[in-house]
């Protein structure tokens, strides 16, 4: 696209009033949105949204999953072949939920994107398309942080912060950056001083983000800054301009505080402006002054000065972005409820300046969206700008001979691929997990966790469901968990006679002994059962004989089944990453075939192992092989292949050897 330069479509859209009315208004954003993505062609698009799931989010985020459906399934979108899409939903962990959303779609002309991993440090392809969503705090190619509450020390909660992702673009570097800062509570407040208290805690919480950016660990890069920054004119200066020659009134309230001013011109007593803690109206003048001259309010938008030795902005020549009518029929007016101001700004790093094409024929254009249609209270902002190759600090750049794999109707949801027939068949909440489930609002818990499969896999994990009369919880599979390793690590033990290597043992058994562990003797008909390579960190290679069981796994220690296994940060993985199905453990007597299975956005592997069937009920039900157990964190298949003549439970054995042939699943 465009020869050395690559188109880049920057976004910053505020959705909290869309989704108070999805059926109309829903429809009138998206079509405005991808009109602009139309016009412009971007190789890349970059979406933040601010107040993701409603103002309400309780009660609206199930309406996230339309949002976000729409773009993935739109004839517009279609030839960005790759997508991330990053949804901070997890309202039930109130320290951590900014409500942000960060969706990144890259066109099929874009050979060479990779994304940082900011755990391993190093980058990782873009392929496919991958959506993540509900509790993202473990996924490694972002960085997310709520801002500390004392920014904000009038509020007794809030939901601002910031996510940042790293690309590599044909070698341009660069880090794309969602913010969201607090508002202005009170008008009458608001106006007391200049700047006002509420500026100077945004300029605090902007300062302290800048600042830990510049302090990290991470390689330092160009840095486009975009989102709700709610930047608003000095009211202070504004008022004593717009009331210079009237008188004011005074109304107080509760507390004797002030409630409501009113100014009036001298002589005739025509009310010129009326300010209320949540009202302000510039009653006849305020469409005249506020639509139709912008030029005459930029003086007093000072916010961004506070930055101007670190952020560069392009010259601003639309409308104020906020608050517009949510009325569907008016897309033009503004709400008497706020002074109108710039909230919504796209901002860049001086080095991010000098990434961008400034030749003539490649001007940066700086604009509103759908500036006569309803987009809500907020009209979305873009960026659309060229950004220059190879600016990448040296790294060499993406080998355009690899081939691309692609899914066209398939993608990734919080780490489990999923092929459908059609994308109105899947709800991604279904895939999401959420640290405290029990507080999900009823109408939302009950529109998830209905995934679509193929028929035997619905059978068999309805045959599941009717025994268990419900659906498992994530923690109740949690605590089936610990209750296995518990039966595993207390299994009994004796010496191994036949050889097998494994040279990342940890003994969990202080009864098997160094040289035996050094030997790695198996018995006769062993069992190698493998949870390897998971990035959960809990898991680890598990080896099991008719009497000893081993695991490499020091992570798992947790053995209260009071509390839930917490995922531990996962190494990323690719959307299309695949599960290798010949994975085999070979023994003398029987070998288990393992399959990949995946746990929220992690990829382990999980089999079954013999127990016996008087510790079984510590494990809760014994369920045969090949049945698919349901989790809250996605879909575990546990498949058993047995190789050669299996164990009669019936055959003779010694009193030492005695084995029943239940099976638990991992």
């Amino acid at each position: 696209m465009d020869g050395p330069y690559t188109r880049v479509l920057l976004i910053s859209a505020n959705v909290g009033s869309i989704f108070e009315d999805p059926d109309h208004m829903l429809k009138l954003w998206l079509a405005e949105f991808l009109k602009t993505v139309q016009h412009y062609e971007p190789g890349l698009l970059a979406l933040h949204c601010q107040e993701v799931g409603g103002k309400n989010y309780e009660a609206s985020m199930q309406h996230v999953n339309s949002f976000v459906k729409s773009m993935l399934g739109c004839e517009e979108l279609q030839k960005y072949d790759r997508v991330r899409v990053f949804l901070d939903e997890d309202y039930t962990a109130a320290d951590k939920f900014t409500a942000l959303g960060n969706l990144y779609f890259i066109h099929e002309s874009i050979d060479d994107v990779m994304i940082w991993d900011f755990v391993d440090c190093k980058f990782v392809p873009v392929l496919g398309r991958e959506v993540l969503s509900g509790n993202i705090e473990n996924v490694q190619i972002k960085e997310k942080a709520k801002f500390p509450q004392d920014f904000f020390p009038d509020f007794k909660w809030s939901r601002k912060g910031f996510i940042r992702t790293r690309w590599n673009i044909r070698n341009c570097l660069f880090d794309l950056v969602n913010i969201h800062l607090f508002h202005d509570a009170s008008n009458i407040i608001a106006m007391q001083t200049s700047p006002s208290v509420y500026s100077n805690n945004r300029k605090a919480a902007l300062l302290h983000t800048l600042q830990r950016f510049e302090k990290d660990q991470y390689d330092k890069v160009p840095m486009f800054i975009f989102g709700d920054f709610n930047f608003r004119l000095d009211v202070h200066q504004l008022v004593s301009s717009l009331t210079s020659k009237t008188k004011t009134h005074q109304t107080k309230g509760k507390k004797d505080q002030i409630a409501k001013l009113v100014y009036s011109e001298e002589g005739n007593g025509k009310t010129v402006l009326t300010i209320e803690t949540k009202g302000f109206d510039h009653h006849d003048k305020h469409a005249e002054v506020f639509s139709k001259k912008a030029k005459y309010l930029r003086p007093y938008d000072k916010e961004i000065h506070s930055y101007k030795d670190k952020l560069y902005e392009f010259d601003i020549s639309f409308a104020p972005s906020y608050p517009f009518s949510e009325d569907i029929t008016d897309g033009v007016s503004y709400m008497k409820t706020r002074c109108p101001s710039w909230c919504d700004r796209i901002l860049m790093s001086s080095s991010a300046k000098n990434i961008v094409v400034s030749e003539d024929k490649y001007q940066p254009r700086y604009d509103i969206i759908g500036k006569e249609i309803c987009m809500g209270d907020h009209k979305p902002v873009y960026l659309y700008l060229h950004i220059k190759r190879s600016q990448g600090n040296g790294l060499p750049a993406w080998d355009s001979g690899t081939p691309r794999r692609q899914l066209t109707k398939s993608l990734s949801i919080n780490g489990e691929v999923v092929e459908v027939d059609h994308l109105e068949d899947i709800n991604i909440h279904d895939f999401a997990t959420f640290e405290k489930e029990q507080h999900l609002l009823p109408e939302f818990k009950n529109s998830i966790r209905q995934k679509r499969y193929s028929a035997p896999e619905q059978r068999s994990k309805d045959k599941l469901f009717q025994q268990m009369g419900r659906k498992p919880s994530f923690q109740e599979i949690a605590k089936t968990v610990q209750a296995v390793e518990k039966v595993l690590i207390r299994w009994p033990r004796r010496s191994r006679t036949h050889h097998h290597s494994s040279s990342s043992e940890d003994d969990l058994d202080e009864n098997v002994s160094c040289s035996d562990k050094k030997k790695g003797k198996v018995d006769e008909g062993d069992i190698t059962v493998e949870l390897g390579e998971s990035s959960l960190a809990g898991m680890g290679d598990i080896v099991t004989d008719k009497s000893s069981i081993h695991t490499t796994s020091s992570d798992i220690t947790n053995t209260d089944e009071s509390n839930p296994v917490t995922p531990a940060k996962q190494p990323y993985t690719d959307a299309l990453s695949q599960a290798d199905p010949s994975n085999t453990s070979q023994g003398d007597g029987s070998a288990v075939t393992l399959e990949k299975t995946t746990l929220h956005d992690q990829t382990v592997s999980s089999s079954v192992v013999k127990t016996h069937a008087h510790e079984a009920d510590e494990c809760g039900p014994v369920i045969d092989s090949q049945v698919p157990y349901p989790t809250a964190l996605g879909s575990a298949t546990l498949l058993v292949k047995k190789k050669g003549s299996p164990r009669n439970p019936s055959s003779q054995s010694s009193s030492s050897d005695q084995r029943c042939s239940c099976c638990v699943i991992l």
